[in-house]
């Protein structure tokens, strides 16, 4: 049971580290006289999607891990995460901010891969470690591809972004 208590702190450290930044950087994200309604829907859909994150970190940081629902917790709040990645994913990339498609897909398909991962990982008797690092491992590409997006949506080329 410790091992568990232990990946369940763990699976929003990433979140914690951008959050700050989110609400630093997404005030410019909207606004701007004379764009087009396409890019402005994006926009729209990509701030939805940091404040989808942001509350579902807060979700996943309110569960008290020593609960008998906290497994149960836990593995619904990644589903709901893993729907935000997906409605993310799906959105249309307007050109000005095209070298985000791959990025979103990617974060897209770490995601899905991580939530199987953890449902594998809490759901097997006993514990499985092993899915449990893997999931760790794709949730954090995950989240750093949705940082990665988010600099880029400020005109920012990440730093460590092989473009």
């Amino acid at each position: 049971m410790a091992k568990k208590r232990s990946v369940i702190l763990k699976t929003s450290v990433n979140f914690r580290k951008y959050i700050l930044l989110v609400f630093l950087c997404l005030l410019p994200l909207s606004g701007g006289c004379g764009r087009d309604e396409r890019l402005d829907v994006y926009k729209s859909g990509m701030e939805q999607f940091y404040a989808d994150i942001i509350a579902y970190d807060e979700v996943i940081n309110s569960i008290d891990v020593e609960s008998e629902t906290s497994v149960q917790e836990l593995l619904e709040a990644l589903d709901n995460l893993e729907a935000c990645f997906t409605q993310m994913a799906a959105l249309s990339v307007p050109k000005e901010f095209s070298v985000i498609e791959s990025l979103a897909a990617e974060a897209g398909e770490y995601m899905s891969q991580a939530v199987a991962l953890y449902h594998l990982a809490y759901e097997s008797t006993p514990f499985d470690t092993a899915a449990a690092q893997a999931a760790k491992e794709y949730y954090d590409r995950a989240n750093k591809r949705a940082v990665y997006m988010l600099s880029i949506l400020h005109g920012e080329i990440p730093e460590g972004l092989d473009m």
